[in-house]
């Protein structure tokens, strides 16, 4: 494919998934967490009343998010337009702002080829696109992932004030809306001690001073109640003493990659939206679909496989840390992966399929490589026919959760919908009575 004919099918796919993401912000319903995060932003947006914490972590922790960042996220976009679909605009934002870093990253490293692939599996990824379009802390983050990576290759010769400051700053902020922020800070120390990125350590102290004051009114609300403080309820290293949690972690981390999503993005009821006729035509039509996306998983796992296998050849051939572009992105991809389990043998929570969310943009990262690699090869019209059935796949299997995913279906089959009081000015003041999946208990 020539230099225009490539870059009109990126724009093509940038459009696509961007309009899918639209529609299904148009869609979205709003449950107990996003109620949550509304009434932070509710409260900062029409009393000035600022919460210097955010939502409860999981049960099997305890506690509460740290920090007041929550609150800014949420209650700035209510500022500018009083609807619980304001903060998602934001979160939409993230998502754009995040793939165009990562396109000219993998732009700049691996070339024209490797973008439309990137395109494909990670702006079209269904786990990316389910979470870009509602409101909830896991989807703020991958803004956080794509500023690591942006920020550690820039420095992966010469160190930079700047980018040091962005990446501890920002990946420290970003505990104030997620605890998976750990994931980046263990891969960053990985890949550093691998050579793999250079500090500027006046960077890196602003940064940490950044994310350390923005932090003390937590703590101090914390000096008043310790209950706040989360994982007050677990304890460091629960998960490695479970065992299982880590490897459960490490195999969504193949899935990331694939179209095999998790059954709870895959709750589908087409009738609220197309009638019961249309839900018994189409819900055998996306059972085999869903079968077919699960088969998808095999290719993550050998594009790792082979991955793992070139990084160990180039060690083994004495070259050390990597030189070029492609074998720097590869061994990000691994150490990131290392980084997860580790966060998730340490981590007090029980892992979730959106504990690993922050790092999606470096589990895609194999794929990506190896189908670039195979397109230097006679492989390569076999590799095009497989990118464009994966795009088909993926598309299809995004319009089922725009129309029929719970988080995207008012009703149905076990819905997403929240009952609250009828007597409380936020219900008023930003429309909840009926809209987003809420409805008002009137007794």
């Amino acid at each position: 494919m020539t230099g225009p004919n490539r870059n009109r099918a990126l724009w093509a796919l940038f459009g696509l998934g961007l309009a899918i993401s639209l529609l299904m912000l148009a869609r979205a319903q709003v449950g107990g967490d996003g109620i949550s995060l509304l009434s932070r932003g509710w409260l900062l947006a029409a009393k000035g009343i600022w919460v210097p914490f955010g939502n409860p972590v999981a049960s099997s922790a305890g506690g509460y998010v740290p920090g007041g960042l929550t609150a800014l996220v949420v209650g700035l976009p209510l500022e500018l337009w009083m609807h619980p679909r304001a903060p998602v605009v934001l979160i939409l934002l993230c998502h754009v702002f995040a793939y165009l870093m990562l396109d000219r990253v993998v732009g700049e490293a691996l070339g024209g080829r490797a973008r439309l692939v990137f395109a494909v599996v990670y702006w079209l990824n269904p786990w990316r696109l389910y979470q870009s379009a509602w409101l909830d802390n896991s989807n703020y983050v991958f803004l956080t992932g794509a500023l690591h990576l942006w920020a550690c290759y820039r420095q992966r010769h010469t160190p930079s004030f700047l980018h040091s400051a962005l990446l501890v700053g920002g990946v420290g902020l970003t505990f104030q809306l997620h605890v998976d922020a750990m994931i980046p800070v263990i891969a960053a120390v990985l890949l550093w001690l691998r050579g793999g990125w250079r500090p500027h350590w006046g960077g890196v102290a602003v940064g940490a001073a950044v994310t350390v004051g923005a932090l003390v009114p937590f703590f101090l609300e914390v000096a008043r109640e310790p209950r706040l403080l989360p994982g007050s309820e677990g304890y460091v290293g629960r998960n490695l003493v479970q065992v299982w949690p880590p490897f459960k972690g490490t195999l969504y981390w193949f899935r990331y990659a694939s179209l095999d999503c998790s059954k709870s993005l895959l709750n589908f009821d087409f009738t609220p939206a197309f009638g019961a006729r249309a839900d018994a035509l189409l819900m055998p039509l996306f059972s085999v679909l869903r079968r077919l996306a699960s088969v998808t998983v095999i290719v993550s796992v050998a594009a790792n496989l082979w991955l793992w296998r070139r990084r160990r050849v180039e060690r083994a051939a004495g070259t050390g840390a990597p030189v070029s572009s492609r074998s720097w992105l590869g061994e990000y991809a691994l150490w990131s992966f290392v980084a997860c389990f580790v966060a998730n043998g340490l981590s007090p929570s029980v892992v979730t399929w959106w504990h690993n969310l922050i790092a999606l943009h470096a589990a895609v990262l194999p794929l990506v490589l190896g189908a670039d690699a195979l397109l230097a090869t006679h492989r390569a019209p076999w590799v095009r026919r497989g990118v464009a059935v994966w795009a088909a796949l993926s598309v299809v299997l995004l319009l089922g959760m725009a129309f029929a995913s719970d988080q995207y279906r008012p009703g149905g089959r076990d819905p997403v919908g929240y009952v609250l009081e009828s007597d409380h000015e936020m219900v008023r003041d930003l429309g909840l009575a009926d809209c987003c999946g809420i409805s008002v208990d009137s007794e």
